[in-house]
C-alpha cells in the first residue's frame, strides 16, 4: 500500500455518474415510473446518484434529476442543488412538481427492502413524517415502492467501483496484517482495536467499525464488539473472530480471519480443511447465470458427504453494504431465481461445522464474479492464524 500522503480518492468520473443515471432510468421505464424518487432517509440510494452523503433526489425517466442537499451544496456531478435549509418537505414536493409527475407514477427507492439493496431494511429506510407529508401534498400522484429499480443498477458494478472495491479489500487486508503482527496474550483489546482501524483510516478508508468476538477456542465465542473495548486484555488460547472493514469509493469491504493465541486443536484441523474446500467449490460455481437456489442448495450440502456440515454465508458488498443477503437464518427463498452476474461483489464467507455444530469455523472475504466465476481479492492463506504460541 502507498504512503497515506498518497491516498485520497478522487471520485468518480462523468462517465459513471451517466452509466448510473442511465441503468436506472432504463429499470424506472420498464416499471413504468414517470421517475425514481429518493426521498430525505435514503442517504445510500442518494449517494449513489449524486456522490453526497445528504440529499434527496428526483430522477425523472426522461429529463436532467433535481437534487436538494440541506445547503444547496453541489460537487461535479450535480453543479446546481436546491437548500433544504432543514426543512425537506416542501422543497421535495416543489422538486417533484416541477418535473412534471404531480399526476405520475413516481417510484420511490427505500419505501421498503428490496432484493438485492436495503435487505437489512424490509421496513424502508424514508423519513416518515416528511415522506407522509409529499404524498399528502401531492393527492393526484400515485406512489409505489421502486427500491429495486435503484438495487438492480447497483447490483452490477462498473469498472470503475470494481477497481475501487479492490483497493478497498487491500485496505481491509492491511488493518488484518496489524491484527495478526499486534494480537499477543497480555496485549489490552482497546489497543489493538485502535491500531487496526487506525492503519486503515490512514490509507484512505472510511470509517466502518471493526468487529470482533473474542472467546477460548474451546467454549462459546465472545460478544460482538463494534466500538474499543475497555478493561480487557487478550490471554492464552483465546479465538480472535473478527470482521474486518474499510470503505474506498463508496465500495465497502470485509475480511474475515480468525486468529488464534495458541496452537491449533487438532479437532479443529477437519473444519478449517472443510470450510477452505467449500470456499473453493464456491467459487467456481459463482457463474453469471447460476441461480442463488442452485448455490444454496450446493453449499449446504457439501458437508454432508464427510459427515460434517457446512452453511452458506454470503452477502453483497461494494456500494451500500447492505445486500443480497444469503445466511443460515435468511437462507434466500424469496430470492431462488436470482443468478449470479458478472461484475457482483460479494463477500464470501461458508460455515464449516462439526456435526454437533460444537465448532464452527468462517474465513473468508472479498470476491468479485467473472465471467468464470468469483475472484477472490484478498491474497492471505486459507486458515486459522495461530500466533503467539
Amino acid at each position: 500500500m502507498e504512503a497515506p500522503a498518497d491516498s485520497a480518492w478522487t471520485g468518480y468520473s462523468l462517465a459513471e455518474r451517466d452509466r448510473r443515471w442511465s441503468k436506472v432510468r432504463d429499470n424506472a421505464a420498464r416499471a413504468g415510473l414517470d421517475c425514481v424518487f429518493v426521498p430525505l432517509g435514503n442517504g445510500l440510494d442518494a449517494r449513489y446518484l449524486t456522490q453526497l452523503r445528504v440529499a434527496s433526489v428526483v430522477l425523472p425517466t426522461q429529463g436532467d434529476p433535481i437534487v436538494i442537499t440541506d445547503q444547496g451544496n453541489g460537487n461535479d456531478w450535480v453543479p446546481a442543488t436546491r437548500a433544504a435549509n432543514r426543512a425537506w418537505t416542501k422543497p421535495m414536493v416543489q422538486a417533484l412538481i416541477d418535473a412534471g409527475v404531480e399526476r405520475g407514477r413516481i417510484g420511490v427507492a427505500g419505501l421498503r427492502g428490496g432484493q438485492v439493496t436495503h435487505v437489512r431494511s424490509p421496513d424502508g429506510c424514508v423519513v416518515a413524517s416528511s415522506f407522509a407529508e409529499v404524498v399528502r401534498d401531492l393527492p393526484n400522484a400515485t406512489f409505489e415502492n421502486a427500491t429495486d429499480v435503484i438495487g438492480f443498477a447497483r447490483y452490477v458494478k462498473g469498472p470503475e467501483e470494481i477497481d475501487c472495491f479492490r483497493r478497498s479489500a487491500a485496505v481491509a487486508e492491511a488493518g488484518l496484517d496489524v491484527m495478526v503482527e499486534l494480537a499477543r496474550p497480555g496485549l489490552d483489546v482497546g489497543s489493538l482495536y485502535a491500531r487496526v482501524m487506525g492503519r486503515m483510516l490512514e490509507l484512505g478508508s472510511e470509517y466502518h467499525p471493526l468487529a470482533l468476538n473474542i472467546g477460548p477456542i474451546d467454549g462459546p465465542e465472545g460478544p460482538r464488539q463494534t466500538s474499543p473495548p475497555i478493561g480487557q486484555r487478550l490471554a492464552e488460547n483465546q479465538l480472535i473472530n473478527n470482521e474486518t472493514t474499510a470503505c474506498w469509493g463508496h465500495q465497502v469491504s470485509q475480511e474475515d480471519q480468525p486468529v488464534l493465541l495458541g496452537p491449533i486443536p487438532e479437532a479443529w484441523k477437519p473444519v478449517i480443511e472443510l470450510q477452505r474446500d467449500v470456499f473453493e467449490a464456491g467459487l467456481e460455481r459463482m457463474k453469471p447465470g447460476t441461480s442463488f437456489r442452485e448455490f444454496i442448495e450446493f453449499i449446504n450440502g457439501f458437508g454432508e458427504r464427510r459427515s460434517l456440515k457446512t452453511l452458506i454465508l454470503m452477502h453483497g458488498r461494494g456500494y451500500g453494504d447492505d445486500g443480497p443477503l444469503l445466511s443460515p437464518r435468511a437462507r434466500g427463498e424469496e430470492m431462488g431465481d436470482l443468478c449470479f452476474e458478472e461484475g457482483n461483489t460479494w463477500v464470501w464467507k461458508p460455515y464449516a461445522m462439526s456435526a454437533d455444530e460444537r465448532l464452527q469455523f468462517v474465513w473468508g472475504g472479498d470476491v468479485v464474479v467473472t465471467a468464470n466465476g468469483g475472484e477472490r481479492l484478498f491474497k492471505r492463506s486459507h486458515g486459522m492464524i495461530s500466533v503467539g504460541s
